[in-house]
């Protein structure tokens, strides 16, 4: 069996000849680099050196070759620094020419990849010998910035709050490491805190004032090279050669009442705008160790962006996001959803799963409804495992959970920005005590799987002006599958009484968008009675609840227009070597299931036509 070493060998071999044969037109030369001077390299097995022209200019690359090449992009180097201080090439000379990390690479021809991959280089190239590269130092700022930071800030900021300001700033002391922490003053970051780090917020920790500045969209300003760290002279330059006249007028009116804690230290957020709503976000440590110029006249103290002191030195920090809008944005999230109430009506296997992804989704305030404590019965398909069925809030004794309340703990150890309110109350008492102001709702998600209580909601909310839509949710047994339906959307028409009839007369009223056939009963008890409970898997109830979430969203997204059913359908083997019998719904496809999604609203419906005429 051939080693590692000749395998390399062979690959290396096998694509420069590649590039010799099929890379004239772009590769002039090429010299193989010894290995023992791979070192110089980051992370290569082998490399060697190429002749390009670039803009019509000879120009010296290194192609590193990483030990699983070809199934990882190869490297580029610009080795003999020809391209200076510029975007997209590190300090090592390494050129970022791509951030697609879901290349399909085809690696029966290594030296292919490697061709395409150098044209990509040499694009990125010739647009910095172009000279148009404000817009990549604007987009690659804060990466710059971060390379000569040796501190980390976690900020909870307003970016779109374009006056200068003071935001409270948080000195975090760890045994061998520390963070800054910064927020508005509207935002008290103590439970936060204690979330993010496990640290409790006190006396002894250092709190001072930090300063928001933001500067005039247009600004341009050459970032600090890798390593290197603005003077004052620049810091001042840059910051009041670009801030507006009132952003002035009130950073100067801040500067001369600045507070004692700050006498020899001051703290600075610089946002600078990019294009399309963007910012570059920076920190900034103002130190003067011996203490402001004294003005002796009028017997105050002059900061230092007043009057500069003879001893100032200048320190950077890197911003790390924590606001809610701006993550979500990262994800695809719906931002609007942060000022959305949703309510869940049973916290059970799938509103366990509904109530969490709901603050995944960006919902601002979940209420959660539910009577039933967590206990051991529900933790294979529920959100929610062991760890959370005893309350360790009182260490003299422990005591059971509340599904509600559990489920809050762990939607706000996860998502703090959320505000989550439990409800440990039976939902007919809530509404016949009308513990809820449902028009200051904007959903409802109800997933009990009892019908009975749910046909008495859907009665409730078809009497409410302007209600907010409602879902609901349920599994079929067994795995077959599960459903959501949306009532009182855009189109007021059909409710949830609409899916019970009768198909002839004489027989009981059946669910018309089931998979099973009527009439079937599946429970089951393992320990008599009072333990009975419907079979399935947390695979379905999971997959129930995507589905809910995506109709939620869809819901706000306007894509959903009318009162509709969203079905998915699972094997029935199980099902059937039971015994069970399947409706003639569960035969359709999942194209006609679509098709049909609107087809249950029945005309003569006493609770939804009634309310129409």
């Amino acid at each position: 069996m051939r080693n590692t070493l000749e395998q390399d060998i062979d690959m290396l071999s096998e694509t420069i000849q590649y590039i010799k044969e099929y890379g004239r037109e772009l590769v002039e030369e090429i010299t193989l680099i010894p290995e023992e001077h791979l070192e110089s390299y980051r992370k290569v097995a082998t490399a060697f050196r190429i002749q390009v022209e670039i803009l019509e200019g000879p120009t010296t690359l290194v192609v590193g070759l990483p030990p699983d090449f070809p199934s990882q992009l190869p490297m580029f180097f610009d080795s003999n620094k020809q391209f200076g201080f510029a975007p997209h090439i590190e300090k090592d000379g390494f050129i970022c020419f791509t951030r697609n990390e879901n290349l399909v690479l085809d690696e029966e021809y290594p030296g292919a990849i490697v061709l395409d991959c150098l044209k990509k280089v040499i694009k990125v190239l010739e647009k910095n010998l172009s000279g148009d590269v404000k817009e990549e130092f604007l987009e690659e700022f804060e990466v710059y910035w971060g390379r000569s930071s040796a501190v980390t800030a976690h900020c909870i900021i307003n970016e779109e709050n374009d006056s200068v300001r003071e935001l409270d700033f948080n000195w975090l002391s760890f045994e061998d490491n520390y963070y800054f922490f910064i927020n508005e003053k509207s935002f008290d970051p103590t439970s936060y805190i204690q979330k993010l780090y496990n640290y409790e917020l006190g006396k002894s920790d250092i709190r001072r004032r930090c300063l928001f500045v933001p500067l005039l969209t247009g600004t341009f300003f050459m970032p600090p090279k890798p390593g290197e760290n603005w003077d004052y002279d620049t810091f001042y330059n840059n910051l009041f050669s670009n801030i507006s006249k009132e952003n002035k007028e009130a950073l100067l009116r801040y500067l001369k009442r600045t507070p004692k804690s700050n006498s020899t230290m001051d703290f600075f957020v610089i946002s600078m705008p990019i294009e399309n709503k963007k910012r570059s976000l920076i920190g900034i440590v103002l130190s003067y160790p011996k203490g402001m110029v004294r003005n002796s006249k009028a017997r105050v103290d002059l900061h230092p962006l007043i009057r500069k002191p003879n001893e100032i030195k200048l320190y950077h920090f890197d911003i790390e996001r924590h606001n809610k809008n701006f993550l979500l944005t990262r994800t695809g999230g719906d931002t609007e959803l942060s000022k959305k109430h949703a309510v869940v009506i049973g916290v059970g296997s799938v509103g366990s799963v509904v109530g969490m992804g709901l603050a995944k989704l960006g919902f601002g305030e979940i209420t959660l409804i539910d009577k039933e404590l967590l206990s051991i019965e529900n933790v294979y398909r529920h959100e929610l495992g062991v760890n959370n069925i005893y309350s360790d809030a009182d260490k003299s004794k422990k005591y059971e959970l509340s599904k509600v309340a559990a489920l809050k703990d762990e939607i706000e150890s996860k998502y703090p920005l959320t505000t989550v309110k439990p409800m440990f109350n039976d939902i007919r008492n809530v509404i016949e005590k009308g513990l809820i102001d449902w028009a200051q709702t904007d959903i409802v998600i109800i997933c009990l799987g009892s019908p009975n209580i749910e046909m008495m909601i859907n009665r409730v909310f078809h009497k409410i002006h302007n209600a907010p839509p409602v879902l609901y949710a349920w599994v079929e047994p067994l795995g077959i599958g599960g459903h959501v339906l949306v009532t009182l959307n855009h189109q007021k028409k059909g409710c949830y009484q609409c899916l019970f009839r009768r198909i002839s007369e004489g027989e009981a009223i059946r669910n018309l968008s089931s998979f099973a056939a009527p009439y079937q009963s599946f429970s089951k008890t393992l320990n008599g009675c009072g333990s009975y409970f419907t079979p399935y898997s947390f695979l379905d109830s999971e997959q129930t609840a995507i589905l809910v979430l995506r109709s939620v969203s869809n819901v706000f997204r306007a894509k959903i227009q009318g009162n509709e059913v969203f079905s998915w359908k699972g094997e029935a083997d199980t099902f059937l070597d039971q015994g069970f019998k399947l409706s003639e719904r569960y035969s359709m496809t999942d194209g006609e299931l679509m098709e049909r999604r609107s087809m249950f609203i029945d005309p003569k419906c006493p609770v939804c036509s009634a309310k129409e005429s």
